[in-house]
């Protein structure tokens, strides 16, 4: 009995663990969603075909974002067409089964986050909100980037009084050079 129960524990450990590397956010992107997977990859992954509405209607517009579900959370998808595919070039969700391998979550606060990432290249400011031609300072939204480097993938973690709400995965590069 006890033999079973050993075992019942292990396998049960082992699913767990497996799981939670489907949701391991990291600056890469979310489990094996990855930033620059082709479309055709992404379709694979979640096994189902993405009918696009505006790349490849309209020859001007070259991004768009699906709404998706992975593993059973919702995810937003950034998708950007390239010269030869379509790639996905930003992912966000708001899930709290999504963590970093330092376990920063949904509900985490701003300290909890600056302190996983020391070492990182750490940009902590307020949101602004528009009213006419003025920028108004909001008194309780805020947003954490983080970069491994100056330029790259970054993970940006949306906070509302100083808790994070949201998490977002996009490529931050310096087009002024």
């Amino acid at each position: 009995m006890k033999k079973i129960l050993l075992f019942l524990f292990i396998l049960h450990a082992t699913t767990v663990v497996a799981q939670n590397k489907d949701y391991l956010l990291s600056t890469d992107g979310i489990g094996p969603i990855k930033l620059g997977m082709s479309l055709t990859d992404l379709e694979k992954l979640l096994q189902k075909k993405i009918t696009l509405k505006v790349i490849d209607i309209d020859s001007v517009v070259l991004v768009e974002t699906i709404k998706t579900k992975y593993k059973g959370i919702d995810v937003e998808i950034d998708l950007i067409k390239r010269q030869d595919y379509i790639a996905v070039d930003g992912i966000s969700t708001k899930s709290p089964l999504c963590k970093t391998k330092s376990g920063i979550g949904i509900g985490a606060t701003k300290l909890q986050v600056i302190a996983a990432y020391d070492g990182y290249h750490i940009d902590a400011r307020p949101d602004y909100t528009e009213d006419g031609d003025k920028l108004i300072k909001s008194k309780n939204k805020s947003s954490i980037t983080v970069k491994e480097d100056r330029e790259g993938y970054a993970i940006v973690f949306s906070l509302l009084n100083n808790k994070v709400t949201s998490f977002s995965i996009y490529p931050i590069y310096d087009d002024e050079e």
